[in-house]
């Protein structure tokens, strides 16, 4: 054998590094991610076999394999360097079909760095065959739910609705996240507020130092916080606490206005706060997106950036070990920038809480042996990645420093009857906090005040004594990464799914983000439904975690394949398999029906109709909700609002048009709102994408103007017009018309713009950008530009660019989802033209 070994990593990105690295008798090449899967068009599962499975390898790769063979006839050594996850675990292992496995070797590198690479090329291990398997019956699952119970909401849920904007679906993984969401909203609208009070005083201490004290108690009964009410009632839950009116409160302010005030008691708690551990892949989009403000994808296509660029070790993990070269660096690094007295004696350890670390070895960390700077990273790679990459080597830094000692005072005041409590802290040695903070959801700001010299016994005034009024909140909403923390405590997902399920289930109808908060939709309510009452385990909290453990038994080798395929879908003694569940009749109007808890038995109930979601009272008297709630936002008050509400009162008068004179009104109807003249010689349609918030009398006159003359067409003396159509904005001149991508809008568009979208409408498809690869097939998805305009492609199925989305702003999860949708849609059939 006369040829290169070969080296065969998932990515192209990092064949120029890689190659660096091993020199010239190594010869590195990408199959840029998976070659071979299931087919599209078929189940491809054979449940009756075994559950064996039909692959293929994609077409567009065909050449790829047939070059790789040559390849390996020559050379001496295959190394298989794919990821080192269960994806990239798959892929070495179809690889491996391929070629002669005699002169095959495994080597993982979690670090791309000159250090990180060597030390994979020494240390070639057997390709891990169980973690193959586990792959292999997450695709099976993944397949037969998401093939047979998709197609079961087409023909339900999908086919009595008249909006839907994309395809619904179910998976394993996302049927459970938008159940959780779901589920909060229920408890948002079972939730019933409290109001109670208490009061505030404004202290001075014999010094004139000032600080704040709150009620905490009166003859010996503690005063009732938002905790003791029970948010389906409203009412205390115990009977050992008292609610304070707020008369009650006025009254009290009177008698103890007099004084004196005095130090009852005064408790100094010394407290440690322990580092907390390395970034693991939830850990690190949450951070990400409490403290930078990054959505899930954004955190992973950046912490992609890095690693391939060799700045941190590979992203995907849910370990919090730490290599001895890392742990070195960074007491290295501590001891000369922070000092001695911030170093522990001996290097800290942490042991992953989940059962199975498999999907890579080691917690998120800057890469190499040595720490490097934001600075370099930002030259680099830009903003986005320096400021992921600072969080992670800060947080890398604080995992290897000392604990945080902190002082918490607690100091009691009386006035007759009544005491008085006022907390806060003093920082005595920060630790680990001088590197990391880490962010909190939520904080209690009075718990970081610092409290004047007190002693017990020490007489104080009172500057100014206040009624405060608290009202009990409902349960909040899940943000991104509040979401992905309730995954991966419940044990829904793992490190590479949470990400894409997340945009996923926002691209599709089932998920809106307002104010960085997810709120469930209705069709992902009656989706829901549908799935609880005829496929509940699939659903199931503590199912899904439990199919994720055995899941994860079998990656490791304690359980077959066969027996928890089996179990799956055809059923045990104690669960109904997938086989028995397909069987159901489905009751569309059961899933599509929500009951609204209402105070007085009124009994109204919500439904999922063909033009949306409606509050049904009986008697014909039925409101549409409107477009911003979701289920949690149904509380007894806002349903009798709606339902006490006129119709007509949802028409809002915008203001006249200059023109003709008339008032501009804007309306809402079956397929959305729109803007009306007052006559109704005129209606226009808003954009998609636009909130209802922003549309005014100035932006109403120029929809209503529409269609707009920008210009005369320089070739043809044809006037050049722009509007919104059926299926977006356009411009036309004469019998020509195209598509108007985004920027531009018809109100805004130049005449060189529209001439431009005009003269591109017949030029052959030609590639705009490559977005990456599919998640679930490693296809390259690239952005196009055809005859029709643009479109994205993995080579075997095109997916047209929708008109609301923008091809300079299109992200990786759209493309994916555009694709799988099309996949997904029954083919249509040509109809022949009759001669």
């Amino acid at each position: 054998m006369s040829g290169k070994s070969l080296i065969i990593v998932e990515s192209p990105s990092k064949i120029k590094s890689i190659s660096k690295f091993v020199g010239d008798e190594f010869e590195v090449i990408s199959c840029v991610g998976h070659f071979k899967d299931l087919p599209k068009n078929e189940l491809a599962v054979d449940v009756e076999n075994n559950f064996s499975i039909k692959l293929e390898v994609y077409s567009d790769k065909k050449d790829f394999i047939k070059s790789l063979k040559q390849k390996a006839k020559k050379a001496p050594k295959i190394y298989l360097a794919t990821d080192p996850d269960r994806e990239g675990e798959a892929i070495a292992h179809h690889l491996a079909q391929e070629v002669d496995g005699s002169q095959v070797e495994r080597v993982q590198f979690t670090e791309i760095t000159r250090s990180g690479v060597k030390e994979g090329m020494k240390h070639p291990r057997d390709l891990d065959h169980d973690l193959v398997e586990a792959q292999k019956a997450r695709r099976i699952i993944d397949r037969l739910v998401g093939y047979k119970i998709s197609a079961l909401l087409w023909s339900t849920i999908q086919k009595t609705l008249a909006n839907l904007k994309s395809s619904l679906s179910a998976g394993r993984v996302q049927s459970a996240a938008v159940k959780i969401l779901v589920d909060r909203e229920r408890e948002r609208m079972r939730f019933k507020e409290a109001t109670y009070f208490d009061l505030k005083a404004e202290m001075l201490t014999d010094k004139g130092e000032p600080f704040t004290a709150v009620l905490y108690s009166l003859s010996g009964m503690k005063l009732a916080i938002g905790k003791d009410f029970d948010p389906s009632t409203g009412e205390l839950k115990k009977n050992n606490v008292m609610m304070l009116s707020e008369s009650q409160a006025k009254v009290l302010i009177d008698e103890l206005n007099p004084g004196p005030w005095v130090v009852l008691n005064k408790e100094e708690k010394p407290q440690n706060s322990n580092p907390p551990p390395p970034f693991i892949t939830s850990t690190l989009q949450q951070e990400a997106g409490r403290k930078l403000r990054f959505s899930a994808q954004r955190t992973m296509s950046t912490s992609q950036k890095l690693y391939e660029s060799g700045f941190i070790t590979y992203m995907r993990t849910d370990s919090v070990q730490l290599s001895t070269e890392a742990v070195q660096a960074a007491r290295s690094y501590i001891q000369s920038n922070f000092g001695e007295e911030y170093l522990p004696e001996k290097p800290i350890y942490y042991k992953s809480k989940v059962k199975n670390a498999q999907e890579a070895h080691e917690a998120i960390r800057p890469a190499g042996s040595s720490i490097k700077s934001v600075e370099e990273v930002k030259n680099s790679l830009g903003d986005d990645a320096a400021n992921l990459y600072r969080l992670i080597r800060m947080r890398t830094l604080a995992c290897q420093m000392k604990s945080a000692k902190i002082l918490r005072t607690i100091v009691l005041l009386q006035n007759q009857k009544a005491v008085f409590r006022s907390t806060g802290k003093v920082i005595k040695f920060p630790g680990y906090r001088l590197a990391y903070i880490e962010s909190q959801p939520e904080r209690r700001s009075n718990d970081e005040d610092v409290l004047p010299p007190i002693d017990k016994g020490d007489e104080l005034s009172c500057e100014k004594l206040t009624v405060d009024s608290h009202t009990t909140k409902p349960p909040p909403r899940f943000s991104e990464s509040s979401l992905i923390k309730e995954m991966a405590n419940r044990g829904i997902g793992r490190p590479s799914t949470y990400h894409s399920v997340i945009s996923g289930i926002q691209k599709r109808d089932y998920v809106n983000q307002k104010k960085r908060k997810l709120m469930p939709s209705f069709v992902a309510v009656a989706v829901t439904q549908l799935l609880e009452n005829h496929f509940e385990p699939l659903v199931n909290i503590d199912f899904s975690a439990n199919l994720e453990d055995r899941l994860d038994q079998i990656s490791r080798g304690e359980l077959n394949l066969l027996p928890f395929m089996n179990d799956f879908y055809f059923g045990d003694s104690k669960i109904k398999g997938l086989e028995k569940m397909l069987e159901e009749d489905i009751d569309i109007r059961k899933a599509c029906t929500m009951p609204i808890p209402s105070s007085n038995g009124e009994g109204f109930i919500a439904r999922l109709g063909r033009f949306g979601p409606y509050i049904d009272a009986g008697e014909d008297n039925r409101r549409s909700i409107p477009l911003d709630f979701s289920l949690g936002d149904l509380s007894d008050k806002n349903v009798k609002e709606l339902l006490s509400t006129p119709i007509e009162s949802s028409i809002v008068e915008l203001g006249n048009d200059p023109e003709s004179g008339e008032m501009l009104l804007l309306k809402n109807g079956r397929y959305g709102p729109y803007i009306e003249t007052s006559e109704s010689t005129k209606r226009k349609s808003i954009p998609k994408g636009m909130e209802i918030e922003n549309v005014n009398l100035e932006f109403a006159i120029k929809l209503i103007g529409l269609p707009k003359t920008i210009g005369t067409h320089p070739e043809t003396g044809e006037p050049v017009t722009a509007d919104y159509g059926r299926y977006g904005p356009y411009i036309r001149s004469g019998r020509s018309t195209a598509p108007l991508k985004p920027p531009p809008t018809p109100l805004t568009v130049t005449l060189d713009e529209a001439v431009t979208a005009l003269a591109q409408r017949n030029k052959k498809s030609s590639e705009l950008s490559t977005l990456g690869k599919h998640p679930d097939t490693g296809e390259e998805l690239i952005l196009k530009d055809g005859r029709y305009g643009p479109f994205i492609t993995d080579g075997k199925v095109n997916a047209s660019l929708p008109k609301t989305e923008s091809p300079d702003s299109l992200t990786l999860d759209i493309a994916v989802d555009l694709i799988n949708k099309k996949r997904a849609a029954p083919k249509q059939k040509r109809k022949r033209r009759k001669k």
